[in-house]
């Protein structure tokens, strides 16, 4: 099993040089953020796999009704404002990522309303997201030879509608909508914490993935091929947030404020007990992405922490 870190092209590189920073810490490279351009050669030799651009409504632009933006903004909002602009948008982010041939390239299966941001609940259904993103990945896969993408693509869950792989049930509507079969699942711990009650532990987290993990059928953990590996016990405060709602005119003011919401509830902590190893025992991935961040001055702080908790460390 190989150890990546998350990482994106909006971060320096240059202090990695060429590799060897990594391999001292016991990763074997970056799970890379790519954006809606062609990847800088700095982060090429570095990155071994891709994780897409994600936007946060793409279902505004698809039943066209985008929100006032900014052209910019618009993209990394809603892939674009309409329909078309969506799909090309897809399109035009897998062919970037294809110019470094990664082994994977994930793509998060999942939209919120903007307005629902704030709020605790949705209206949209989670089969409708997932039926509907998958209409659209099929469109934008097609223009590659013999529609297949030109890399694995792996669906990641969230906490928002779409994909929660809170057991099989997203998976089954998933694989009954896609029209490619170069496909595979990104499992994220700290995404599907947010989707359990109760959870205020590392404890309770890891006894509650492993509850999850035990439902799920062999076929969809055969297709789980990467982790993204940390912790969210946020139940404290998902449960007490103020919803609070966009007030006219002030979209921006309210998608700024969101950034900080998101980021209480979803902790992306390093996991410190040996015992989430079991977690990764049941799963069996290919690849585990320590997606715990770090500072700015010190990217594997955190990295560090959880690294070890697995064999192959060169600081344990």
């Amino acid at each position: 099993m190989k150890h990546f870190l998350n990482y994106s092209v909006y971060e320096n590189a240059e202090q990695f040089g060429t590799g060897e920073v990594l391999r001292d810490n016991g990763c074997d490279g970056f799970e890379l953020l790519t954006s809606h351009g062609p990847v800088p050669a700095v982060y090429r030799r570095l990155s071994p796999a891709v994780h897409l651009p994600f936007s946060t409504d793409w279902l505004a632009a698809w039943e066209n009704r985008p929100y006032d933006m900014d052209p910019v903004s618009s993209k990394f909002y809603m892939f674009g404002r309409s329909r078309e602009e969506v799909i090309s948008t897809i399109s035009d982010a897998v062919r970037f990522a294809a110019e470094i041939s990664p082994l994977y390239g994930v793509m998060h299966l999942a939209n919120i309303d903007i307005p629902c941001m704030g709020k605790r609940k949705c209206s949209r259904s989670d089969d409708f997201v997932i039926k509907t993103f998958a209409e659209a990945m099929n469109s934008a896969v097609s223009v590659f030879p013999g529609g297949e993408p030109p890399f694995r693509i792996l669906f990641e869950n969230l906490w928002w509608p779409g994909l929660r792989m809170t057991d099989s049930r997203g998976f089954r509507v998933l694989e009954n909508h896609l029209e490619f079969s170069c496909w595979g699942l990104c499992l994220d711990t700290g995404h599907l914490m947010n989707c359990l009650p109760d959870i205020r532990t590392e404890e309770e987290g890891i006894d509650a993935l492993k509850n999850v993990f035990c439902g799920y059928s062999e076929d969809v953990i055969e297709k789980i091929e990467t982790v993204h590996f940390h912790f969210s016990a946020s139940a404290d405060y998902r449960n007490s947030f103020e919803e609070i709602l966009p007030e006219e005119g002030k979209l921006g003011d309210f998608l700024s404020a969101m950034y900080k919401h998101i980021s209480r509830i979803d902790q992306h902590k390093p996991f410190t007990s040996p015992e989430c190893a079991g977690l990764i025992d049941i799963l069996k991935p290919d690849y585990l992405t320590h997606e715990v961040g770090g500072g700015e001055r010190d990217p594997f702080s955190a990295f560090r922490i959880q690294r070890p908790l697995f064999p192959g460390c060169p600081f344990s």
